[in-house]
């Protein structure tokens, strides 16, 4: 006998009702409100009860920096501002995801109304209209929300919710940085009265699958003669302009190689990459006398340097921002799920994400500007291959269906700590809009055993031989 709740869709218990009446309502107050008044926004004029206001937060130096360096150490436009000021630029780039708190966009079904969550099927898009630069205001919006149920019409002991979020990022000019959008799956379960569990830790309400009964990888000196061939041939565009016209449906942009990755980044309000993780060795790995002192774990075989912060740079001091982050009962801490351990951890969902924008910024070279990307984890493979079946949410983008060479290809597992991320792209469109010069991009992260742990697709502006 099973010791939770047969649900059925639409047909709520009463634990459920008034909480799912008020996330309803609350939805349904940001479609009333329409578009936000960015000017009474950012001069503080808006009513205190106007639904949807996030949190404002400045982008200091030492943040932007701080991710800069971590990621994409060799791009002149995020770490040199006279190199950033002669492109035409007010001053080194913040990395393009800097700040879309995904927590704030992505309300969750209410957490007080059930016991245990699986998350499957996380599916974002982020689109860049302005740069952002050090000493900038951000301001969050939240623009939109929407539940659709999936739940199976016979009753489940889940209750599959596909949760649709979308909001903007403004600038205090007024300017919009960015919009997003955030999609997830929760599949949800209640248990019978007279089995719950009371003051349940983070273990006993998670839900997810042995990511980690993949075995870790022992990197060998083979292993590391292959990457530091991929290191050598990776390639910068750089100031030689990629044009458009150059760009053929079917390229592959050359592999880029970063990680092993030791430990990942944890969530931290109200930005949006998080803090700390590790950096990738490449410039060490590759120098003889600092690869010298490098030190073989003989337990992974992943050289470090003997200083752990000198790989996991400490994080700045993060100023305080007018909104505090407010946590509802029973809501999860998303720091929870990514905390290192012992063994190994789940990598947060845009560790991938980022280290895929170093690859397209390579490629792109300083002409180009990343307008969009795309992320996908977790489809409904990866979690029937360890044993959870989920519906598809007919709202995700799937992205390596797009490329010929990689149809029946898919997600299988998690990225982990210890995973090596390559990073592998193919051109699958171009065209020109409103005078501008677009091409689209589908790329992947496998590691090194060739096991796909994040998918996403991008489209890049590049500069035209024939514009005015």
């Amino acid at each position: 006998m099973s010791d939770f709740v047969t649900l059925y869709p639409g047909v709520y218990t009463e634990r459920e009702k008034t909480l799912v009446d008020r996330y309803l309502a609350d939805n349904r107050a940001l479609e009333e409100r329409g578009e936000i008044d960015i000017q009474a926004l950012i001069h503080n004029r808006l009513p205190k009860d106007t639904p949807g206001i996030g949190p404002n937060f400045l982008a200091t130096e030492a943040m932007v920096r701080y991710n800069n360096q971590k990621y994409d150490p060799e791009n002149p436009l995020l770490n040199d501002a006279q190199y950033a000021r002669k492109r035409g630029y007010q001053n080194i780039l913040a990395y393009p995801t800097f700040c879309d708190y995904d927590d704030f966009f992505m309300v969750p079904y209410p957490p007080a109304a059930r016991d245990k969550l699986l998350v499957s099927q996380l599916n974002h898009s982020l689109t860049i209209y302005q740069p952002v630069y050090p000493d900038d205001t951000l301001y969050l919006v939240n623009n939109a929300r929407h539940m659709t149920e999936m739940t199976s019409l016979e009753g489940s002991q889940y209750r599959f919710m596909v949760i649709r979020s979308e909001g903007s990022v403004y600038n205090q000019k007024g300017e919009k940085v960015n919009d997003v959008i955030f999609r997830v799956t929760e599949g949800l379960k209640i248990y019978k009265p007279g089995k719950e569990i009371k003051d349940p830790t983070f273990a006993q309400m998670w839900e997810a699958p042995d990511w980690t009964r993949r075995p870790a990888h022992y990197y060998t000196d083979d292993d590391w003669e292959f990457i530091k061939d991929l290191w050598s041939k990776e390639k910068r565009q750089g100031n030689q302009p990629l044009y458009w016209e150059d760009v053929n449906i079917g390229d592959e942009p050359t592999w880029t190689v970063d990680g092993p990755v030791d430990e990942s980044v944890l969530p931290t309000f109200p930005y949006g990459m998080g803090t700390g993780g590790s950096r990738s060795m490449k410039q060490e790995i590759l120098d003889p006398q600092i690869f010298k002192t490098m030190i073989r774990d003989a337990r992974d075989g992943i050289y470090r340097l003997p200083n752990k912060k000198d790989y996991i740079p400490p994080v700045p001091d993060i100023k305080p921002v007018a909104t505090a982050e407010a946590k509802e009962e029973g809501a999860i801490d998303t720091r929870d799920i990514h905390k290192s351990a012992e063994t190994r951890s789940a990598l947060i969902n845009y560790v991938g994400r980022d280290i895929a924008i170093r690859h397209i910024h390579n490629w792109m070279g300083d002409y180009g500007w990343l307008y969009n990307i795309r992320w996908g984890l977790m489809p409904p493979e990866s979690h029937a291959a360890h044993g959870k079946i989920v519906p598809q949410n007919p709202d995700a983008e799937r992205f390596l269906e797009k490329v010929p060479k990689m149809q029946g290809r898919f997600i299988l597992t998690h990225g982990l700590t210890g995973d090596l991320a390559i990073t592998r792209s193919c051109v699958i469109d171009k065209y020109p809009r409103d005078g501008q010069f677009f091409v689209e991009l589908v790329w992947w992260v496998e590691n090194i055993e060739g096991y796909i742990w994040e998918e996403g697709a991008a489209i890049v502006r590049l500069p035209s031989k024939t514009a005015k």
